[in-house]
């Protein structure tokens, strides 16, 4: 009897330790064991990633996926440590130092998302749509405009009140593919003013990050500079924006979280001269002149002609093993990704998104096929519901608002392929451009215009810069787990103790 006590008594001393030093470390693979697929990433894509894996919780599919909203460059770090089945980017890996080192094994790039990099806003008696050029748009991120009345402002919209409100940029502090489209952005259309911003003395970069200030290749951190707000995650950008006592912020957000919190967006000028909305139409449009590169990423094009054109808009694209992977996760995998480029973007418009079009719907469908152990084929309501056609520029010129039917960009030509191990897809070097997913020819000539005089961020910032804030896994629920775990441990051993000594007394 002894002799089983100790060994009951060691037995929960055993769990005890699990709790302490075990349970933290094995979260993560008990997770992905119960819930069938585990992904993360893209917080530009996650709301309509997130409507998807709801959708396919439900019959006639009832497949097992959580989806963790945190950042691109999260996402691009967990899957190559294999710490999460898929990922979810916006841009593809960059090459270390200036990312976390490309998968060791081979994988695919999938387009998954189309989506419009929105300039949401809060400024309190405004009735008016807010209007903004390029110029005037990248100075409010790059602190250069204090006040909303400011001339800058006031020269894309013309006859509108403006309060004297003091500007408050909402930036991201996460490795955000947000941040790297929006860099791309600013450079592309207004490289002066982004070196004027890199180079002031006032900017710094977040501790721990390489210091790759750039005023000719986008990153995916944003500098600190003083006046600026920063936050973790679109989610919280735009919850920041959308605080009632918030007045004069603004940030940039995909379109469907300004609109899921009932808060304007601005009207954006562009290569056309029309100022324009994020709307599905207007991204789609946008993206016609994307070109895709043989890895499935896409060459992003600023410049494109149109009434309806808005930018910036990008792309987000589903990460995911293919060779050596196991196959039952495979056929989780492609009846997900099957669902969410077909049925999935039937709904992409209602949530604030666009629609691939028929060429990237049927890419990402036979890439996943083609690559991925275990993939099944369409069903016949998802075959039955793919895309008409695409918008091509051709189209788009005429301000056309739906692709002709059966028609198909050239621009999105690319046969699937797997991206190879440890292949840097995109790595930026030196003062090399990176854009959604490949090298960009030109940084641009657009120059700058509006204001009285032009805007100088080197010259409108002061002050010092604000304190990295956290942006790793939330470490509650590990913790949780944790002292739980080592609660029961002890109380066991507790009432061993207890029954041991009991059994002593009573074989005296």
């Amino acid at each position: 009897m002894k002799q089983s006590a100790w060994r009951a008594r060691w037995a929960a001393l055993t769990v005890m330790a699990a709790g302490l030093v075990a349970g933290p470390f094995l979260w993560p693979q008990a997770a992905g064991a119960a819930t069938g697929l585990i992904g993360a990433g893209s917080s530009f894509a996650a709301l309509e990633v997130q409507n998807w894996t709801s959708a396919v919780a439900k019959p006639p599919y009832n497949l097992n996926i959580q989806y963790s909203s945190t950042s691109s460059g999260d996402g691009r770090f967990s899957f190559a440590k294999q710490s999460i089945d898929f990922a979810v980017t916006d841009i593809p890996y960059q090459g270390y130092p200036f990312d976390t080192a490309s998968p060791s094994f081979p994988f695919i790039y999938v387009p998954v998302t189309a989506g419009g990099l929105a300039f949401m806003y809060h400024i309190n008696g405004l009735s008016t749509k807010l209007q903004l050029s390029s110029y005037s748009a990248c100075a409010l991120m790059t602190g250069g405009v204090a006040y909303w009345d400011d001339q800058i402002i006031k020269a894309d919209n013309p006859g509108v009140s403006l309060p004297h409100t003091p500007v408050h940029p909402v930036t991201r502090t996460d490795l955000a593919g947000t941040n790297f489209v929006l860099q791309e952005y600013c450079i592309h259309e207004q490289p002066a003013l982004w070196a004027a911003f890199v180079g002031s003395k006032a900017v710094q970069q977040y501790q721990g990050q390489v210091n790759d200030l750039s005023a000719t290749a986008p990153r995916s951190d944003w500098p600190l500079f003083p006046g600026a707000i920063p936050v973790s995650g679109s989610a919280t950008a735009a919850d920041t924006v959308s605080n009632p006592n918030d007045d004069g912020y603004v940030t940039a957000v995909e379109t469907a979280y300004a609109t899921q919190r009932g808060f304007p967006v601005a009207s954006v000028k562009n290569a056309s001269g029309d100022y324009t909305q994020p709307t599905a139409v207007g991204v789609a449009s946008a993206l016609a002149y994307a070109t895709q590169q043989s890895n499935g990423t896409h060459v992003l094009d600023f410049d494109g002609q149109g009434p309806l054109v808005y930018n910036p808009s990008t792309y987000s694209y589903l990460v995911t093993a293919t060779t050596g992977w196991d196959p039952s996760k495979g056929a989780v995998l492609s009846q997900f990704a099957n669902y969410s480029l077909t049925l999935g973007q039937q709904t992409a418009p209602q949530n604030g998104y666009a629609s691939l079009g028929l060429s990237l719907e049927q890419y990402g469908v036979n890439a996943i096929k083609a690559n991925v152990p275990g993939a099944v084929a369409l069903t016949s309501a998802e075959q039955n519901a793919y895309a008409c056609g695409d918008f091509t520029p051709a189209e788009v010129q005429k301000g056309a608002t739906s692709p002709t039917c059966g028609v198909t960009n050239p621009n999105n030509s690319s046969t699937p392929g797997v991206a190879g191990s440890g292949s840097s897809n995109g790595a930026i070097s030196g003062s090399s451009e990176s854009s959604g997913g490949a090298s960009r020819g030109s940084s641009g000539t657009s120059g700058t215009s509006g204001g009285s005089g032009g805007v100088d961020p080197a010259v409108a910032l002061s002050g010092s810069a604000p304190a990295l804030s956290y942006t790793g896994v939330n470490p509650l629920p590990l913790l949780v787990v944790g002292v739980s775990l080592f609660g029961l441990g002890w109380l066991g051993r507790r009432r061993l103790i207890r029954a041991e000594r009991r059994l002593m007394r009573v074989g005296r």
